[in-house]
């Protein structure tokens, strides 16, 4: 502004115009003319600028469902265990015999985990009392196995308050009784309880002589989930007595 006015007035006073004639024809013409430009510059340049952002919010939405697509259907896949499926209808067909009440409980409970599953793992979260009613339908079926090799223990009065990502506590339980030694002496002892906005799942260590090979895909599926869908972290944590993992609760 302040080189336009001194070219401006330069120009007209080579021209033989006065000064206070200058800044009159200034003010008239050109600071109108620039003030309008500049206006309408800034204008245009937001303009673009709060388009460019908007492309950019779409495009990080985008990629955030994918990938949380894609998540849930690896969380599914994981979930429909051929080998936990092998595992039980295995002792459903010892049961059909020896104990047939037993036997329809546990298909009772089998209908009622995949059902669960194929209901819920496509949601963000579900109530935290439906979740813990899963998962106790769930050690029920390793409860019947294994009989009192594996304990369980929920503890959460508070749970009717909370939301939590389904099918995530199962993943937990799952890892926990894949990697650990249970005997009647020495049974394997889950906790599940709520401890600052958080579900704590911890379980003593008995870790096998002959480590079953891991890829963790489980526990890192369920750590990206958390983080799309929370905006938290999954915190897992190893003692020399237990294995704890802090799955975010959602209110």
């Amino acid at each position: 502004m302040i080189v336009a006015i001194l070219f401006r007035y330069f120009t007209n006073i080579i021209h033989g115009y006065g000064s206070t004639d200058v800044i009159i024809n200034f003010v008239k013409y050109g600071f109108i003319g620039w003030f309008k430009g500049t206006i309408g510059g800034l204008l245009f340049g937001t303009a673009i600028f709060i388009f460019i952002q908007w492309q950019d919010a779409l495009k990080r939405e985008q990629k955030l469902r994918e990938e949380n697509l894609i998540f849930q259907n690896e969380t599914l896949k994981n979930q429909v265990n051929p080998h936990f499926l092998f595992n039980s209808l295995n002792t459903l067909s010892s049961l059909i015999d020896t104990r047939p009440d037993t036997a329809e409980m546990f298909i009772s409970r089998l209908s009622s985990i995949y059902r669960y599953i194929l209901e819920n793992s496509h949601k963000d979260k579900v109530p935290l009392l439906s979740e813990l009613a899963f998962i106790s339908d769930y050690f029920d079926l390793h409860k019947i196995r294994d009989e009192e090799k594996i304990l369980l223990i929920i503890n959460a009065p508070d749970a009717d308050s909370f939301e939590i990502l389904p099918v995530s506590l199962q993943i937990l339980l799952e890892n926990a009784i894949k990697h650990n030694m249970a005997t009647r002496e020495n049974p394997l002892t889950i906790s599940i309880f709520i401890e600052n906005q958080q579900v704590i799942v911890k379980n003593n260590l008995q870790k096998m002589a002959v480590q079953l090979k891991s890829t963790k895909i489980g526990l890192k599926n369920l750590a990206e989930r958390v983080r799309l869908i929370t905006g938290k972290v999954l915190i897992i944590e190893e003692t020399h007595t237990d294995f704890i993992v802090k799955v975010p609760l959602l209110l």
